[in-house]
């Protein structure tokens, strides 16, 4: 599972946020198992808890989310009638997520959250350069989104990696490109190219961690807790590099 760190100094932010379940239009009720207020019938798996206060607490909380995920005890929290009402006026999301565009990877679910809960920048290839990055400052920036980290989300069977690796080191696609370095850390590590059955998750694990340095580097950033991982598309689990737990 995702592993937490311990410890992270007291954050800037501490925005109530509600937790609560879905509810659909009552004329849905009766199709979608809701009943006539709109509230899901389904047990309720989520307590109540305040939003995460601390960078740690904001770490702990996508793993959380990503346990329930993974072992099919999701709660889908947020997405009440009060939530939406909530956040009608603005939004104060405890985590900013860099993920892949890929469809099979949606950082709400996989990590369980809700309405509100998560600011997330998708490209092919979770590449951590270019201007996607002025989305990432305001997601994280105290006079816009204030987000408590930054998590950078790869996953398996990425065909972003993919394409990188059959063109490397070719011209290509720019997103592609910004793999490349990956490509060579791999190759550095003793990767080997022609066995893709070993090459392609070892280039998607430095590829995050690529890009979580590069942000780490960024001063727009200092003093932010960034890290990421890697989806497993099998497992449904979202593990950190042991380099980026150090």
């Amino acid at each position: 599972m995702l592993k937490s760190f311990a410890n992270w100094p007291i954050s800037r932010r501490n925005v109530l946020r509600g937790c609560a379940f879905t509810g659909l239009a009552t004329a849905l009720s009766p199709a979608w198992g809701l009943d006539q207020e709109g509230e899901s019938q389904c047990p309720k798996h989520c307590k109540e808890n305040p939003p995460p206060e601390t960078p740690a607490k904001a770490l702990q909380a996508l793993a959380k989310g990503n346990e329930r995920w993974a072992t099919f005890t999701q709660c889908h929290p947020h997405e009440d009638r009060g939530r939406r009402m909530s956040v009608v006026q603005g939004q104060s999301p405890f985590a900013t997520i860099l993920s892949c565009s890929d469809s099979r990877v949606p950082p709400e679910l996989v990590f369980d959250q809700g309405i509100g809960d998560l600011f997330v920048a998708r490209v092919a290839g979770n590449c951590a350069e270019g201007t996607l990055t002025e989305s990432l400052y305001y997601g994280t920036k105290e006079q816009y989104l204030g987000a408590l980290i930054l998590f950078v989300l790869g996953h398996s069977d990425c065909g972003a990696v993919k394409a990188a690796i059959m063109s490397y080191p070719g011209r290509t696609f720019q997103f592609a490109e910004l793999i490349y370095p990956a490509i060579a850390a791999a190759i550095s590590l003793g990767g080997n190219p022609d066995d893709l059955k070993t090459f392609i998750p070892l280039v998607t694990e430095q590829n995050v961690i690529h890009g979580v340095k590069v942000l780490q580097k960024d001063p727009e950033l200092e003093g932010l807790l960034i890290t990421g991982g890697v989806y497993d598309l099998a497992t449904s689990q979202v593990n950190i590099p042991k380099v980026l737990t150090q």
